[in-house]
């Protein structure tokens, strides 16, 4: 069982190197960032409107965060609380971050995330719910594609 302080440092080094991580990032840098997960991880990275359909793998992370970061990716992570269970080896992270959607800045945008860790330190199991709404009516007005209906947009 690793300590509460050991999964919180693995946490935020995840995070320092998302943080880092831009849409013309070498292969190699992605590879590096999915050395912190598990082979076998299962991964939600953008809502759980992917719970049926998870990410799943060091391949799938790499190849997911490759197609997200054409739309968006993350600038800073701010932690508004947090809690640890040594005994399940969880973290659950109420968030407010900075994203950049098609170079327009989104700010204090609300995640919570649920990681799950192996003895090892590598997450077995990453979610974040949240509400992507307002990210899609970003990406849907910088590229014209999205499912909103153009009377919803209006509203926008």
């Amino acid at each position: 069982m690793l300590s509460a302080g050991i999964l919180e440092s693995r946490l935020n080094a995840l995070y320092n190197q998302l943080e880092a991580l831009r849409p013309d990032s070498s292969d190699a840098e992605l590879l590096s960032f999915a050395s912190f997960f598990a082979k076998d991880c299962v991964v939600n990275f953008e809502s759980m409107r992917e719970a049926n359909e998870p990410t799943r793998g060091r391949d799938g992370v790499v190849a997911k965060l490759r197609d997200v970061m054409k739309h968006v990716y993350l600038e800073q992570r701010t932690v508004v609380s947090q809690a640890i269970s040594e005994a399940d080896m969880r973290v659950f992270s109420e968030m407010k971050n900075r994203y950049n959607v098609h170079s327009e800045v989104l700010e204090d945008f609300p995640e919570t995330l649920v990681a799950t860790f192996d003895d090892e330190g590598l997450i077995t199991n990453f979610s974040l719910y949240c509400c992507k709404s307002n990210v899609l009516i970003m990406i849907q007005k910088a590229t014209g594609n999205g499912p909103f209906s153009a009377q919803e947009m209006t509203k926008w």
